[in-house]
């Protein structure tokens, strides 16, 4: 399946199209990557980028007289790096391991917010992106071990201009457009941290920019004249390279709704992590206590042992440590934004039980990648004795083990009644009621989180 053939589909798909249950997973994400990012708006990530981007709105000048110095590009930058600082996004593991609503909730609703679109208008388009999103991320997903540069910003760029063309009424050919833009300006830089993580906040950016390039004659041609194929080394996106051609996931879109397939976070961290903190909680719910704790062991598979940072320098670090996050949820049972954050780093209880936490790599977890983030945790007692819980692969949030409605509720409220007047209660009506888009904006604007 080619660009022009995703395209295709993605103008196709309708609200009624997409089945009932992948209509309920797109409003929990789109409800927790909101929350996410009205939480995530008081961290120092998103505040840095707020102040950039308002730097940029004005006193400069173009070599393009009368344009905007107000821009659509900005919003989406701000909107997305806020819905991941606090790495409580949702993700997918077979779908390049990637986190799509951040990047592509941000796209849709930025994209929406100069006229009311319909509810189902916006669903279809946010499930449009996401599935591209996975699929070119899969695409993407290294072949060989020193092959790291492509993560959510790059796959997601091109989710979030399919959904921010489709959301903003384009046709197959302006999508497909928007799709090879986006790809051509997509961010792909690794991981990196304090701050970047993995490009998200540009890859959202890049997608609404392309929508709108797209929409206003970008890699169109004059009269509609047809284009010669792209010469074979140059695809022009990954849906036409030739490992794509008969890939089947790429070619189940449209009637494999892979978000139905994605997980949901509890916890504000790294999902490596989380399969730990599900064992550390359960023996904290039965009585230990970090004075009960010589040290810890935790084994993990190949592609987290570099999380190993005992006292980390940024909130970026301590989301991606073993030792902070295991030890802020045995100091407070839990790791949540209010454990893993930057007023937490010098916390003394969290840095001394995060020295007696030891990082190893366990080959036989390897197997289980990429469906699955296994851990083993091994707890030594200052009493004697050791605890071994058994190992997990399943964490909570998985589909396997999804988080319920009132779990999801409950994170919602966490995150949205610190930065607003009714504790969100404006903003969850809204969403409950399928409101358009420029009722969402209103409640946002109202919440507190409009910047």
């Amino acid at each position: 399946m080619n660009s022009d053939e995703v395209a295709h589909r993605v103008a196709g798909l309708t609200f009624d199209t997409i089945p009932a249950s992948a209509r309920q997973r797109a409003r929990e994400r789109l409800r927790d990557t909101i929350g996410t990012a009205l939480g995530g708006s008081r961290t120092s990530a998103a505040r840095n980028a707020h102040r950039a981007m308002a730097a940029d709105l004005g006193g400069f000048h173009a070599l393009a007289p009368g344009a905007p110095a107000r821009t659509a590009t900005a919003a989406a930058f701000v909107s997305a790096v806020a819905a991941s600082a606090l790495d409580y996004d949702d993700g997918h593991y077979l779908g390049g391991a990637i986190h799509p609503s951040s990047v592509v909730v941000p796209a849709v609703l930025v994209a929406a917010s100069d006229r009311p679109v319909p509810f189902a208008d916006l669903l279809a388009a946010q499930v449009a992106g996401f599935e591209v999103a996975v699929r070119v991320a899969h695409l993407l997903w290294p072949r060989y071990d020193t092959a790291r540069w492509f993560c959510t910003g790059t796959a997601g760029a091109v989710g979030a201009a399919a959904a921010a063309a489709k959301v903003r009424g384009g046709d197959a050919d302006t999508i497909r457009r928007a799709m090879l833009v986006a790809w051509a300006h997509a961010p792909t830089a690794a991981l990196q941290w304090p701050t970047v993580k993995e490009a998200i906040g540009w890859s959202a950016a890049t997608g609404v920019t392309a929508a709108r390039l797209a929409e206003n004659g970008w890699m169109a041609t004059p009269d509609g004249a047809a284009v010669p194929p792209a010469p074979a080394i140059f695809p022009p996106t990954p849906l036409e390279e030739p490992h794509a051609v008969d890939d089947p996931f790429v070619a189940s879109l449209g009637e494999v709704f892979e978000i139905e397939r994605s997980y949901l976070k509890p916890y504000s961290a790294c999902r490596y992590t989380h399969t730990a903190v599900d064992a550390l909680r359960a023996l904290t719910a039965d009585g230990l206590r970090p004075e009960h704790v010589r040290s810890i062991r935790v084994a993990t598979h190949r592609w987290a042992t570099f999380l190993t940072h005992h006292r980390p320098p940024s909130l970026e670090h301590a989301q991606y440590s073993y030792p902070f996050v295991l030890a802020a949820a045995t100091v407070d049972g839990t790791a949540g934004p209010d454990q893993i954050a930057e007023h937490r780093l010098t916390d003394p209880a969290i840095l001394d039980l995060a020295a007696r936490i030891e990082v190893v790599h366990d080959p036989a977890l390897d197997a289980h990648l990429p469906q699955h983030y296994g851990t083993t945790v091994e707890v030594t007692l200052t009493g004697g004795g050791t605890l071994r819980p058994e190992p997990r692969l399943v964490a909570r949030g998985d589909p396997a083990d999804p988080l319920d409605e009132a779990e999801l509720a409950a994170k919602f409220t966490a995150l949205v009644a610190p930065v607003s007047a009714d504790g969100g209660d404006e903003l969850r009506q809204a969403l409950a009621a399928d409101s358009d888009s420029a009722t969402l904006w209103q409640a946002v604007a109202r919440t507190g989180g409009d910047a």
